[in-house]
């Protein structure tokens, strides 16, 4: 089962008017009885406040590419980060698991492309359904109404009745939707992630083949690898890791990490090492957050490199070795 979003537009406004008008969804959204001309107004309406960054409105679309509901993220926080969601299905598709799909993929729009720490979402205490549906979600916090009290009132003036407050963190979700996956069959397919994280394709393909290779999975996308190396002592080396651009920066390489560290723990080693340039100062502050110890210092390791490396307007001449116990 899969979903698909898009933008919203005026040919949907037929079948979106059709599901909204049922009385099981009317009802749980307080809407009153309108007209297909209301929905295209709203349509309009929902296009002109995503230009203006206010919202992002999207229409669910199922495996058929059929109109079974909307989604959209509203009140957009960027100083906050933050905003809130809100979303519906057609009665017809109820309980048939699209409502988490459909989280999963406006969650996606939410953390990983506008770069927001939480999503709100709210439920009015009558709406018994809508409030079960949402405690089904296995990366969302019920009951967040003391931990954010601004935003509690804020959702019940708006809704002008007793509402429920629930947040999706961002550390939650990123933790859902992240796995290893070790690689099995060729790895000549991974040579550009791994260049991500060391230039020199010279110096990759001398270790290329050697130790365990990993996937790291955003859902179903390659959201970037690593590769462990065994060394003596029960020690092993993190020999490699790269983030692809797209997912860098959203927690996902602490998620990693934090699963690489579970594996290797499980594994029976007792440490694990990680080296990276001199010139490389936000590895630097990663690897220390993550609870890693500064271990020893090659120098002018990347001397040899063909090509000379900068980051942060240094030459990266020295490898830093960090070490951490599991």
């Amino acid at each position: 089962m899969a979903v698909t979003l898009v933008k919203h537009d005026i040919k949907y406004a037929e079948a979106m008017h059709a599901l909204s008008s049922m009385p099981q969804v009317r009802d749980a959204l307080g809407l009153p009885a309108g007209k297909v001309e209301d929905t295209i107004n709203f349509i309009k309406r929902e296009c002109v406040d995503e230009e203006a960054g206010k919202t992002v409105p999207r229409v669910v679309l199922n495996e058929e590419g059929q109109l079974i509901g909307v989604t959209a993220l509203m009140f957009i926080d960027h100083t906050k980060k933050s905003c809130h969601i809100g979303s519906w299905l057609g009665y017809e598709f109820w309980g048939k698991g699209y409502n988490i799909e459909a989280k999963i993929a406006i969650l996606d729009i939410a953390f990983f492309e506008l770069g927001l720490e939480r999503v709100f979402a709210g439920a009015r205490q009558v709406n018994i359904r809508s409030q079960k549906a949402q405690e089904k979600l296995p990366f969302i916090r019920i009951g967040v109404e003391k931990d954010f009290p601004e935003e509690h009132r804020w959702l019940e003036v708006k809704e002008k009745q007793p509402c429920v407050l629930n947040v999706f963190e961002r550390t939650d979700f990123v933790r859902y939707r992240t796995a290893l996956v070790k690689v099995e069959d060729s790895r000549e397919s991974y040579l550009p992630q791994l260049l991500l994280a060391d230039e020199s394709e010279e110096a990759v393909r001398k270790y290329l083949n050697d130790g365990d290779l990993y996937e790291i999975k955003c859902g179903e996308q390659l959201a970037g690898v690593a590769l462990l190396l065994a060394q003596p002592d029960k020690a092993v080396e993190l020999k490699n890791i790269a983030i692809v651009p797209n997912y860098q920066g959203k927690g996902l390489g602490k998620e990693a990490l934090r699963q690489i560290t579970s594996i290797c723990h499980s594994q029976g080693y007792q440490t694990i090492l990680v080296g990276t340039a001199n010139s490389s100062i936000d590895n630097i502050a990663f690897y220390q957050k993550a609870g890693f110890r500064m271990e020893a210092i090659e120098k002018d390791f990347f001397s040899s490199y063909p090509e000379p490396i900068y980051e942060n307007g240094i030459r990266a001449l020295d490898m830093i070795f960090f070490s951490k116990k599991l």
